[in-house]
């Protein structure tokens, strides 16, 4: 999700595809916090962990999963990390997660990070992060069917429908983002087919940084499609889709051609801004999912951290004014 800048190039953290714990408590993804750690050892939130490991692996999460923390927690503090790291292999949770599922898990994060409660991500994303409690011998989807692999079952068909009956779980069905892998092409001049933005009234939206002195986009931005497309968003994490890595309106990347376009990284900020605003989040709150995922993703987030919360503000500040309705 393009919340915030991305930048091209090295990532800010490693990324951690199976649960970590460290000093600073228990990661998972980009780094990012599921429970952290303080003196008297891992202050679990139960609502959030689960529900952002739920997200994270695209299923319901087994019972059995906080005890087990606990337990894995309280051996690294002894110092005995082997055994620790066993007991988290041991949760019963698939494999490790991928780019595209960490991407969802920061997004989910910055959410939460911004004020909202577990119980109403969960809710908005028809999610129920506790899973009922499973027999060891309950069949598992057979490997070979993608994500599914391994996911419990109620039986019947090879294909294997996840746990729940007949649908996939809710959080197997969330909208998936794309890779966020690396670039072939990073042209640093403006395009000759890219545009100026111009606001409904003839006015430009002026951007000293840019060689021409405009707001540049490709020639297939449209703003007002942004916005609409913001109020009509009804799952919260359809937003990555939207404004994420190689989503619809993430315009500083192409993802058919592996190119990074660096003249366009403004207007991604700006559309962050307008797309936000139509989805009915607060200049405030906007800002704040956009720091915090930024802060997981980009390699240069204190160097962009001015012009990244300018863009997205003067994008929030135009569509709430009306320019983009």
């Amino acid at each position: 999700m393009q919340l915030g800048n991305i930048s091209a190039g090295p990532r800010k953290a490693a990324h951690f595809p199976q649960m970590r714990l460290t000093d600073e408590g228990l990661l998972l993804g980009r780094g990012v916090l599921l429970a952290k750690m303080d003196e008297d050892g891992l202050r679990v939130e139960e609502d959030r962990l689960l529900t952002l490991l739920a997200i994270a692996q695209r299923d319901e999460i087994p019972q059995s999963a906080i005890p087990a923390i606990g337990r894995a927690a309280k051996h690294w503090r002894s110092g005995d990390k082997a055994l620790a790291a066993i007991h988290l292999a041991q949760i019963g949770l698939r494999n490790k997660i991928d780019e595209e599922d960490g991407e969802r898990l920061a997004l989910a994060a910055a959410l939460l990070d911004a004020g909202m409660t577990a119980a109403k991500l969960a809710q908005e994303l028809g999610l129920q992060p506790r899973a009922r409690k499973y027999d060891d011998s309950q069949p598992r989807v057979p490997a070979g069917n993608g994500r599914a692999s391994g996911q419990w079952t109620s039986g019947g068909s090879a294909g294997g429908n996840t746990a729940g009956g007949d649908a996939p779980s809710a959080a197997s069905s969330l909208v998936e983002g794309r890779s966020a892998s690396g670039f072939d092409h990073y042209p640093k001049e403006v395009p000759k087919e890219a545009i100026a933005v111009v606001l409904p009234d003839g006015s430009p939206v002026i951007d000293y940084d840019s060689p021409t002195g405009k707001l540049m986009s490709p020639p297939h931005a449209n703003f007002h499609e942004v916005y609409v497309a913001g109020t009509q968003t009804t799952n919260l994490l359809e937003i990555n889709a939207a404004i994420g890595h190689y989503g619809k309106y993430d315009f500083q990347r192409d993802g058919a051609t592996r190119t990074y376009y660096a003249a366009y990284k403004h207007a991604s900020n700006y559309a962050v801004g307008v797309y936000m605003a139509g989805g009915g989040f607060s200049r405030e709150t906007t800002i704040t999912i956009s720091e915090r995922f930024a802060s997981y993703y980009s390699s240069n987030y204190e160097k962009e951290r001015f012009q990244r919360k300018y863009w997205t503000s003067r994008g929030w500040d135009d569509a709430h004014s009306g320019a983009w309705k």
